[in-house]
């Protein structure tokens, strides 16, 4: 299929009103208003409220039992927009900088190119509008709440844009994005005056120290990508009064479970070394977040297959390395065959920044692939077992 110009347009100023009001996690209720609306103008079945403002539409087909879920995250970030565009943030201090509103513009054309054709397809596509990626994990909660049920999922589909060239798709089987776990350090020390650093137990010291080991760690195993970054450092008030007490903030990064429980029980390790040297104590808290995004090897290839036919194989491409930006996504791909599909919008737009101002070529593109693709996987499905 290929989208015409006119609803080209309509999705373009679809993805331009979601983006002049971007709501932070669990308080989309603008943004899930008007997708709810739009789903029940065009006659589609909708249910709102999960996860507090999560959205999910069903479009039947005249029969079948397969059911794919195609998911498109809602959600915005705390970035003040500085992108000079006439669609800008209407709301201080948050902003689309994610591109979440390139997501949920492209389902929702995927869905009314979907509706149109409903009678000459057997099966069942459920739209999944998820709250919270950035921060709450809305994906799970959704879960909790009955999305894969009635009728059962028996596949999941999404996009992600990327800094790739409009008209590019980056995808491939296996670990796509990593476990992005978060810790924080809290170093007790003795404070004192800063004249006499011989009386005192310095935190501010050990944080130092604990950050230098941290950015040494070396993998368990040597062909395992991982990421541990230091993003924050907090002790002391002023030049010469030596604190009792220092924080570290920080994220690691891994693509496989072993590397993932051997970085925390390292960096809980270095902590206590450090702070014990010196005769101070340090706590870690550790939060570990979302799973690893796993891309089923049949269903990514079946997609490759059909943004190839569009686009041309030459402009579907394998990753150089595993990203290590983390996805809640993944709590789909734990569950069923799964394919999470990077969607180039330019390769100067790098996501979480505040000019952040992708391509919207990119969202006819979008919508052409997957309403392809869900054509396509619903025919072959039919007789396909790889899909249960």
């Amino acid at each position: 299929m290929k989208i015409s110009a006119e609803r080209e347009r309509e999705f373009i100023a679809l993805r331009r009103e979601l983006h002049k009001y971007p709501e932070l996690g669990l308080e989309e209720y603008k943004t899930s208003k008007l997708i709810a609306e739009y789903l029940q103008d065009l006659g589609i079945e909708v249910t709102t409220g999960i996860a507090k403002t999560g959205v999910v539409g069903l479009i039947q087909g005249k029969s079948g039992s397969k059911t794919l879920l195609i998911r498109a995250d809602i959600d915005a970030l705390p970035i003040t927009e500085t992108a000079e565009i006439e669609f800008k943030s209407q709301n201080a201090g948050v902003m689309h900088a994610c591109g979440h509103d390139f997501h949920t513009a492209i389902l929702l054309g995927t869905a009314k190119e979907l509706f149109s054709v409903r009678d000459s397809f057997k099966g069942n596509i459920k739209l999944i509008f998820q709250p919270a990626e950035e921060s709450f994990g809305g994906a799970e909660q959704m879960i909790k709440e009955g999305v894969m049920n009635s009728p059962e999922v028996d596949a999941a589909v999404c996009y992600h844009v990327a800094p790739l060239p409009v008209g590019t798709v980056e995808l491939q089987s296996g670990a796509v994005t990593a476990a992005p776990d978060y810790f924080q350090i809290h170093i007790k020390g003795r404070g004192g005056h800063g004249s006499a650093p011989e009386d005192c137990i310095n935190p501010v010291v050990i944080a130092a120290a604990i950050t230098n080991r941290l950015g040494e760690i070396k993998a368990g195993k040597a062909d395992t990508p991982f990421v541990v970054s230091v993003c924050s450092i907090a002790g002391g008030t002023c030049e010469n009064v030596i604190p009792d007490t220092a924080t570290i903030k920080g994220t690691s990064r891994s693509t496989d479970k072993e590397t993932r429980r051997y970085l925390y029980e390292t960096i809980k390790s270095i902590c206590e070394e450090e702070a014990g040297r010196e005769g101070a104590a340090a706590s870690v808290d550790y939060n570990f977040r979302y799973p690893i995004v796993i891309n089923d090897e049949g269903l990514t290839s079946d997609f490759a297959e059909t943004a190839g036919a569009l686009l041309g194989q030459e402009n579907v491409v394998k990753p150089q390395k595993i990203s290590m930006v983390g996805d809640d996504f993944s709590y789909f791909s734990e569950l069923v065959p799964s394919c999470y599909a990077r969607l180039g919008v330019g390769e100067s737009n790098l996501l979480h920044t505040p000019n952040f101002n992708p391509d919207e070529r990119a969202i006819a593109i979008g919508v052409d692939i997957m309403t392809d693709f869900a054509l396509s996987f619903l025919q072959r499905s039919e007789s396909d077992d790889r899909i249960r």
